[in-house]
């Protein structure tokens, strides 16, 4: 019992020391010496910007649509009996081809009917012509018989005077020549019945040429042929259909060009030029534009160009319709959805910025000898994730591109890197 009593007294003299010792050091510890902060700097991303002559691109969307596209419409009515075999939706036809043909039997006969109506008419004008020809011959034997018989009256009247013949033999003188000058005056009002006759013949001749025209007419209309080279759009007819005139038996469109209609907001029109306004759109520099379809990451690519302005502002958006004409070549179809881009007038000296960049009042950060200056510019054009600026920048400028929520003038700055644009 002894012996634990005098370990546990060694134990806590041991312990009492240390303890001591520690406190020693702890107080015999030099203090920190205080030292200022180092001055705060800003981690920013810079771009070295570079003016450049850019033209301008005024993008937009539409849906493509043929550029000439016709409605066929049955002038006659009958029954379908021939269709082409390309007479299908999506087909090609080439230009004269024969699309469809109407029953033409009807319509044959009735040209038969008008010639067979002026073989007559003409037959009629040959006898009359006959006619008048003998008639002529008989005035001239009339006339003949006229004067011979009052040569014999005034014979019978002298004789009548003498008492040489009897009153009988001078009335019967008498009443031949009143005889022979009535067949005269007869064949006189034949002959003058001629001409009247003739007029109304050839004008019925001149009216049945018109019927047989006309029926030339429907009989040609019998046959649909294809005006040019191109596609059908629809089918809207089936062989052994009976169709009346005015019936729809389709849609085509030509094959040589299709065409977008794009509308372009009044704040881009200031890009496509003072000339692109103008009433024809050949002028100026700027007619080209650029036509995209963009279908299971594969983009196809067709250049256009500005046709015609469209002559009144859509109302309900505010823009202006362009139509665009582009070649028709695969895979671009009508119905398609593509974006479209027009090429418009250059900018003589521009930076391109990303719109990061540009702080409210038109403001730009810079970089200059670490350090943050700022500086107003001239805004040229705002583009979705980008913009055009003028005036403010000079070549090799240091461009701030990080967002500041404050930013100060001359904030120490430390660069990451440096873009050059």
């Amino acid at each position: 019992m002894k012996a634990k009593v005098i370990k546990i007294t060694r134990s806590l003299v041991v312990l009492g020391l240390a303890i001591g010792i520690a406190a020693a050091l702890i107080k015999l510890k030099p203090k920190p010496q205080k030292q200022p902060p180092p001055p705060a700097s800003l981690l920013v991303e810079v771009m070295q910007v570079k003016a450049s002559s850019p033209a301008m691109v005024v993008k937009s969307y539409g849906t493509v649509r043929p550029s000439e596209s016709l409605k066929l419409v049955s002038e006659v009515k009958g029954k379908v009996v021939e269709m082409a075999l390309s007479f299908e939706e999506g087909g090609f036809f080439r230009k004269g081809e024969l699309l469809i043909r109407i029953d033409p039997r009807s319509y044959e006969l009735a040209v038969a009917q008008r010639k067979k109506q002026i073989k007559q008419l003409d037959a009629e004008l040959r006898r009359l012509d006959q006619e008048r020809a003998n008639l002529e011959i008989s005035q001239n034997i009339a006339r003949s018989d006229v004067e011979l018989a009052k040569a014999e009256l005034e014979r019978f009247k002298v004789l009548a005077k003498r008492g040489v013949v009897a009153q009988s033999n001078l009335d019967q003188a008498e009443q031949k020549y009143l005889a022979s000058r009535n067949r005269m005056l007869e064949i006189e009002n034949q002959v003058a019945l001629i001409d009247p006759r003739g007029d109304g013949l050839r004008a019925q001749r001149e009216l049945v040429e018109v019927r047989l025209k006309e029926a030339l007419l429907d009989l040609d209309r019998t046959r649909i042929k294809a005006p040019f080279h191109g596609w059908v759009l629809e089918k809207g007819v089936e062989k052994e259909q009976f169709v009346n005139a005015g019936a729809s038996l389709g849609r085509v469109y030509r094959a040589s060009a299709l065409e977008v209609e794009v509308r372009i907001p009044f704040k881009d029109l200031l890009w496509l030029g003072e000339a692109r306004l103008a009433s024809d759109p050949t002028k100026g520099n700027i007619g080209k534009a650029k036509v995209i379809f963009n279908s299971s990451g594969q983009t196809h690519t067709w250049e256009g160009r500005v046709v015609r302005i469209k002559a009144a502002v859509d109302e309900k958006t505010r823009t202006l319709p362009l139509i665009i004409e582009v070649p028709a070549s695969y895979p671009l179809k009508p119905g398609m959805f593509v974006d479209v881009e027009l090429t418009g007038r250059k900018i003589d000296k521009a930076y391109l910025l990303p719109r990061s960049a540009i702080h409210p009042g038109n403001l730009v950060c810079l970089a200059e000898n670490n350090h943050l200056v700022i500086r107003p510019v001239e805004v040229l054009r705002r583009l979705n994730d980008s913009v055009y600026v003028g005036e403010g920048l000079t070549d090799g400028d240091l461009v701030i591109t990080t967002p500041i929520s404050v930013p100060k003038e001359g904030m120490k700055l430390r660069l990451s890197q440096t873009i050059d644009d």
